[in-house]
């Protein structure tokens, strides 16, 4: 068999040449499709959760001694004089249960606990008002102490629940939307408690 010439190629080198290229092509085509998908991003699935117990803590020191602070709290129907949230009060006959007007509507509180051995007042929600507060029950209790030096530190703590309950809560109506405006509106309670009850002239 005559030799083939310097630029001619076996037809066994030609197919092992054609069979790399084709699996080098599979290759490429392979490892392109591996990196596509692992740049496609995979959604994480969405968890629904029913409630979770929410807490708001915050306090005022208010140069006044401990017996005029419970002069004022003392009274569960005065909470329109010292609180700018709350537009109106009226205490039932009881003089255990309140109706705030709020700027959103109305609400319905229960008096719980109101004693000045322990320095607390706390109280519940009874009728709810999203609209008003957005959340759907809550526990509150203000707790006073005396600083001994005529001064006196109110905490108000407050434990609540979203205004919606279900696992898919409507916007406005979430744990987030809840301690926004308990935390709000506690924090507007206690600096007026301060401003009214150091305004109020010492016998």
């Amino acid at each position: 068999m005559a030799p083939q010439s310097g630029g001619a190629t076996s037809p066994q080198h030609q197919q092992r040449e054609a069979f790399i290229m084709s699996f080098n092509r599979r290759f490429a085509l392979k490892a392109g499709l591996a990196v596509l998908i692992a740049s496609v991003p995979i959604a994480s699935p969405v968890f629904a959760h029913g409630p979770t117990p929410q807490k708001t803590d915050e306090s005022v020191v208010i140069d006044a001694p401990l017996d005029r602070v419970w002069t004022v709290l003392s009274d569960f129907g005065s909470i329109a004089e010292w609180h700018p949230k709350v537009r109106a009060a009226e205490t039932g006959k009881d003089g255990k249960s309140r109706t705030l007007t709020l700027d959103g509507g109305t609400i319905t509180e229960t008096l719980d606990v109101a004693s000045k051995e322990r320095g607390v007042v706390a109280w519940r929600l009874g009728e709810p008002n999203p609209e008003a507060l957005a959340v759907s029950s809550y526990n509150d209790k203000l707790m006073l102490e005396a600083n001994g030096d005529a001064r006196t530190t109110v905490r108000w703590i407050g434990r609540f629940y979203r205004a919606d309950t279900s696992n898919f809560p409507k916007d406005g109506q979430t744990d987030e939307a809840a301690v926004e405006a308990m935390t709000a509106y506690v924090r507007a309670g206690l600096d007026g408690l301060k401003t009214y009850v150091e305004g109020v002239p010492s016998n």
